[in-house]
This record gives structure tokens, sequence and C-alpha cells, in this order.
């Protein structure tokens, strides 16, 4: 939801008294909070196989009894931005308005109008959570932030897949290099 998009922040937490070496083994919440009646069963597949792909490439194992559950839920806001800003008059020529041979600057320069811009857009806000399950408590969640667009909409698998990928960028296992 944030691949295609300029600007994607990323912030994750995590519980500073847990060791992630100690888990091995994953698994999804049986529904996620993207998969509800308001969402496309696609997103809840999307987000499943690119979290899915990041784990595996950190040495965890999809288990029916797993050691940590993933869930994954987005919000949204429809926010505005008004932009004000004072346009230049600018007139005159090279001698500008000041006689024949220009005294002052060879451009007159006098106060212009302002001028406001209106954009309406969505921000969205991806969170990953990761559940230790015999705990039952959050030991990490992950967080994209970004403006969606129409590109993103329309090519949802890669837009899931980069923002998977930003996010777990910043998790505690790292995934081999190479």
């Amino acid at each position: 939801v944030a691949g295609c998009s300029p600007s994607v922040q990323v912030r994750t937490d995590s519980d500073p008294g847990v060791n992630f070496n100690q888990y091995k083994t994953y698994d999804f919440f049986s529904q996620m909070g993207i998969e509800g009646d308001d969402y496309s069963n696609l997103l809840g597949q999307h987000f499943r196989a690119a979290i899915s792909s990041q784990m595996n490439s950190r040495g965890f194992t999809q288990s029916d009894a797993p050691q940590l559950q993933v869930n994954v839920s987005i919000g949204a806001e429809e926010k505005v931005r008004v932009n004000t800003y004072q346009e230049p008059y600018v007139h005159g020529g090279y001698y500008g308005g000041y006689g024949r041979y220009g005294y002052g600057s060879p451009w007159g320069y006098h106060g212009g109008a302002t001028r406001t811009t209106v954009r309406q857009y969505t921000e969205a806000n991806v969170y990953i959570d990761l559940v230790d399950t015999r705990e039952h408590k959050m030991v990490w969640q992950g967080v994209a932030t970004f403006t969606v667009t129409d590109k993103m909409q329309q090519q949802l698998r890669e837009t899931v897949y980069s923002t998977v990928d930003k996010v777990f960028q910043a998790f505690p296992v790292a995934a081999p290099s190479g």
C-alpha cells in the first residue's frame, strides 16, 4: 500500500526484554484485521505471502503450533492540505517602470495576489504486529505510513510486497545478505 509512494515512513517498536532468536515458528491470526468484511480477500492473501517470504528468509518456519502470531491491520484517514502563498507580480521591461534609463531595478515588483490550493488525500497506516503466543503479548510492531495513490491501488500486489519489505528492513532478526 506503499511501494509506489514517494515517501513511506516506517517506524517500529519491540519489547526490549525479548530475545527474538528464541523464536523459530510463526503463523497468522485466523482472521487478520485486514481480512474483515470491508477488505478484499486478495489483500489478506498478498500480506500473508509477503510476510511469509520475509519470515522464511530470516529462518522462521510457518507452523500449526507457532511461537509467534502475525496480525496485519490498516488505518486510514482522510486529510486536507491547504497551502497559501503570495504570487509576485512582476512588470516592466529592461528599463523598468521608472523612466527611460531605468532607475532602480530593471523589473518593477508589485505585491501580487494571494493564491490558495486545497488538496484532499488519504493517509494510511499499515500495522504489522507479532504476538508471543505463549505470553499473549505483542513483542514487535512495524508501521508504514504513506499517502494512498491511484497507482498503488491499481498495483495492489506490488504495493503490499514493497510495503512489507520496507517494514521488515527494521525487523530485529535480519535476513541473510547475498
